[in-house]
């Protein structure tokens, strides 16, 4: 799934055009990497698939205009700190805020698994998605940049203007508290177990 259209790279780059095929390339390079994360995390604040591409759009190109390429620094809290403020700017701009979308989850699996185990992945996933979509949205947001983004917890404090022990904090009562909601209504789900062909 391409979010940036090749002429919104092309239009962005033209300034590198002139001798600098290193940056260009380093900068295709950071699209190609940071591309989807970042579409998937402006999707889930904003609801919308559009608004998340235009937002990832924006972000990429004050990325370039900004001269981030130039900082020697990880561009994982720059990148995702700018997509943040944009898709929340979009999101105060239309007074709404979304941060679970079940059909954002894509299974990324080498192998094709049997229906059955489809449909029980999918129920779970729908299930924990559920618990999760409960959770104060501080929460959620911490629980999808540490595990969705595999981000360190002081980029995460810098993405969300707080402390590395304050997303500790989160993250810790936010799983505390899954673990305990999912206790309790795990109880109910029977995965299903087909019998061997005998």
């Amino acid at each position: 799934m391409a979010v940036l259209s090749s002429a919104l790279v092309e239009k962005t780059l033209d300034p590198v055009r002139s001798g600098r095929t290193a940056k260009r390339e380093e900068f295709e390079e950071i699209v190609r990497r940071f591309e989807i994360p970042l579409f998937q995390y402006a999707r889930r604040i904003t609801g919308d698939r559009d608004q998340a591409r235009d937002v990832v759009q924006d972000t990429f190109v004050k990325f370039q205009c900004n001269g981030a390429l130039r900082r020697d620094d990880e561009p994982a809290t720059w990148l995702f700190t700018v997509c943040r403020n944009a898709a929340l700017n979009v999101c105060r701009k239309e007074r709404r805020m979304m941060y679970v979308d079940e059909q954002l989850i894509e299974a990324r699996e080498s192998e094709q698994p049997m229906p059955f185990d489809q449909l029980e992945q999918k129920e779970a996933t729908g299930f924990l998605l559920r618990i999760v979509s409960t959770l104060p949205v501080r929460q959620q947001e911490v629980i999808q940049l540490k595990f969705q983004n595999d981000l360190s917890y002081q980029q995460i404090a810098e993405i969300m203007q707080t402390t590395a022990n304050n997303v500790g904090v989160l993250l810790h009562t936010g799983l505390k508290t899954l673990r305990e909601r999912y206790a309790q209504v795990a109880q109910d789900f029977i995965p299903f177990k087909p019998k061997p062909n005998q």
